[in-house]
């Protein structure tokens, strides 16, 4: 609901020199509701004449407050007298440090630093980026022009993720459509009618890198003469452009408009649109949305994140950077293809109307102002589930085989995995007992100390993620990300000091955890009310069928019964019916106790194997088998689901984990914990029935199929829960 007043809405820049950040600017204000915010402009040097232009509007200006060590008294004097409410700094160095000390010194409620720049070099950079670090501290918001350049400014200029909001840059759809068709316009602008055009639209930087458009022209002219090339924008570089064109023999195939505002009469006059620019400082081009907007398909160097509106094949091209003969190739192929290049304008105005107006800019602005007034993080509510950044700690040496990771990294704007490589891993592993809970410390410090970068940390098990809540209950809530802990079970039969012990700790770091995936539905409301917390504060996240045991060929049924473990096992029962299976029985297990003397047709493998031999082993089986002794205990269901996935039939102790995968009969037949005679009657249903173990362990394989293309949608759906439910 709009206040009653409006607030009053400081922007401060250097200078409004023409650009398309300080366009931007123009348009923004423009658009503002005026019933909500009313803006005042303060100029550290000269208006420009963008600043001209905002105050033909009636927009109240201070210029020429910058100059020395005093600017920021001088700055400090003027907020308190006009007491904006809030204070938008735009991307120029001197707004930065002289802006948000003035602002704090002033009582400025709410400072907003608008990013448009990427990998820009200053003077002194090391130093520089050291003191905008610190004083980055002092903002409460800083917005970024698209979802990448977001990225860019956690992972490279070290933001707190927490700080940023993504505005995608944007323009006016309705100024661009096209008022003439294209030949009216190339005679209005004095260009031959009937031949292709390709043009330019940018001001004349080095950082354009407008010598690399006239070499490719100069390229293209030589396949085909016939080719025009425009030029529109000015700047310092002029001169020297204009001489280039005379010295690469260009002089009749160049023509140099200057800056216009005319662009829906210009723009039709080009068939396609070129944006050379070098990686230094171009972020997401003002211009090519403009051109993308008069339905102009467009070719981009791959620089900032022109790739989130200039798709390969579909809204134009990219090429690399400073190479004007891959330039001038893409060039060639887009003119020389009509039915391509109108099909690629077509999508390219659709895009920039869906994603890239103005008008939702603006409202996008006034929402994130009202947010921070409401003293409320600008990522709670404005932020989308794909600007989200999530980091996964993991315990064991993920090595890219996790099929999941590439569909979230689609869906997401950033999924980091943190943990310890082959070698870190076997390094830890020489500590013996000790080392799980070594490893489980020193990755919840690795992720604590990297945890300002991400919105959603998901603690992979529960050891860990107990040592990260108890770091993290030491920051503030605000400063904290979202953390999960998956996989969270408990046994809550265990006696001992030790398993006391754990749960106390886990008592003590529940305030740096803001929600448990449990590996059942039933235990949502057991650990709910153990713990003392909402039952919205759980949630039933299965495990995952491997990938890479799915994509191993088929393969028929072996000969004996297999079974494997280390925790949770009852194994006792499957060797007291051994005598009368009638098959070899094979148990992997390292952890279990077992009797010294073992039955006949028993044989016990105590060592450790490597992910192909257990594979071997689960496709030499007829039948696997999953001896879990207590129903209300999760255990069993990763076995459950690799033996699934090798489509292999499985006899199942029935728990609340192992239920939540099939149906009975699906790739599973269940048997009560602990009732030998049931597991029997089972394992012998399918050992003296070879078509129907076969036919469903293939029912299993399938509905692991299932489970695991249905695993990075229910992720995601739980991960906007738990957003939602600790309110970022």
């Amino acid at each position: 609901m709009a206040a009653d007043k409006p607030r009053v809405l400081g922007v401060l820049v250097s200078t409004l020199a023409i650009g398309g950040a300080e366009q931007l600017l123009l348009e923004l204000c423009r658009r503002l509701d005026q019933s909500r915010f009313t803006p005042r402009l303060y100029c550290l040097g000269a208006l420009g004449p963008i600043g001209q232009e905002l105050a033909a509007l009636g927009i109240p200006v201070r210029a020429g407050l910058g100059g020395g060590a005093g600017s920021i008294l001088r700055l400090t004097r003027v907020f308190r007298q006009d007491r904006p409410e809030v204070l938008l700094l735009i991307n120029h160095r001197n707004c930065l440090f002289y802006g948000v000390p003035a602002a704090r010194l002033a009582g400025v409620p709410v400072v907003v630093n608008w990013q448009n720049e990427t990998y820009k070099r200053h003077p002194c950079h090391e130093v520089y980026m050291f003191l905008r670090r610190a004083i980055v501290w002092g903002l409460d918001a800083l917005v970024a022009a698209s979802r990448g350049h977001a990225g860019y400014l956690v992972g490279v200029e070290g933001i707190p993720v927490r700080k940023i909001a993504a505005i995608p840059n944007s323009v006016d759809c309705q100024a661009f459509c096209p008022t003439l068709g294209s030949d009216a316009a190339k005679e209005r602008l004095g260009i031959p009618t009937g031949c292709h055009t390709a043009g330019i639209l940018a001001a004349l930087r080095p950082d354009k890198a407008h010598d690399v458009f006239l070499q490719a022209a100069a390229l293209v002219v030589a396949a085909d003469p016939a080719t025009h090339f425009v030029i529109i924008g000015d700047g310092p570089q002029r001169p020297f452009l204009e001489a280039l064109v005379a010295r690469l023999g260009l002089g009749g195939h160049v023509t140099f408009l200057g800056f216009r505002r005319d662009l829906a009469t210009v723009l039709p006059a080009l068939d396609v649109a070129v944006l050379s620019s070098h990686p230094q400082q171009e972020t997401l081009s003002v211009a090519a949305l403009e051109a993308m907007a008069a339905g102009i398909p467009v070719i981009s160097t791959r620089v900032g994140f022109m790739d989130e509106i200039v798709l390969e094949g579909e809204t134009g091209c990219l090429v690399p950077p400073g190479n004007p003969p891959a330039l001038a190739a893409a060039m060639l192929e887009l003119l020389g293809d009509d039915a391509k290049r109108l099909e690629m304008g077509r999508a390219a105005c659709r895009l920039v109307r869906e994603g890239h107006c103005l008008e939702g800019m603006a409202r996008r602005f006034e929402a994130l102002f009202d947010e921070l007034l409401a003293g409320r993080s600008p990522r709670e509510r404005l932020c989308q589930l794909a600007e989200r950044r999530i980091a996964l700690a993991l315990t064991w040496a993920e090595e890219g085989r996790w099929q999941m990771i590439d569909t979230l990294r689609r869906h997401l704007a950033a999924v980091e995995i943190i943990r310890f490589d082959a070698r870190g891993q076997q390094r830890l592993s020489r500590l013996g007992r000790a080392s799980a809970w070594t490893r489980a410390v020193l990755l919840a410090g690795l992720t604590f100390w990297r945890s300002w970068r991400f919105d959603v940390v998901l603690s992979w098990s529960i050891t860990p993620g107990v040592c990260l809540g108890l770091l993290l209950r030491l920051l503030p809530a605000r400063w904290r990300p979202v953390h999960v802990i998956r996989d969270f079970h408990l046994d809550l039969s265990r006696p001992g000091l030790g398993y006391r012990l754990r749960l106390a700790l886990l008592r003590l770091a529940l305030p740096g955890i803001d929600v448990l995936w449990c590996t059942s539905e039933p235990e949502r409301a057991t650990y709910a009310a153990l713990l003392g917390r909402p039952l919205e504060a759980t949630a039933f996240y299965p495990d995952e069928p491997p990938s890479q045991f799915l994509d191993r060929p088929d393969t028929p049924p072996g000969d004996y019964v297999f079974a494997y473990g280390n925790s949770d096992r009852d194994f006792g029962s499957l060797l007291a019916i051994a005598d009368k299976v009638g098959r070899e029985i094979v148990i992997l297990s390292q952890a279990c106790a077992f009797p010294e003397q073992l039955p006949d047709g028993v044989r016990l493998i105590r060592s450790r194997v490597s992910e192909e031999a257990l594979i071997a082993l689960i496709e030499g089986a007829a039948v696997v088998v999953v001896p879990t002794g207590n129903r209300t205990l999760a255990a069993g269901q990763n076995v459950l689901l690799e033996a699934m996935a090798l489509g292999r039939a499985v006899v199942a102790a029935a728990n609340v984990a192992v239920c939540a995968y099939c149906e009975p009969g699906e790739g599973v037949l269940f048997y009560e914990p602990g009732d030998r005679a049931g597991l029997l009657a089972q394992l012998q249903s399918l050992l003296n029935n070879p078509q129907q173990a076969r036919a469903m362990g293939q029912r299993g394989r399938e509905r692991a199929r299932e489970l695991l293309a249905a695993q990075p949608g229910l992720f995601l759906e739980l991960v906007a829960r738990a957003l939602k439910q600790a309110g970022k």
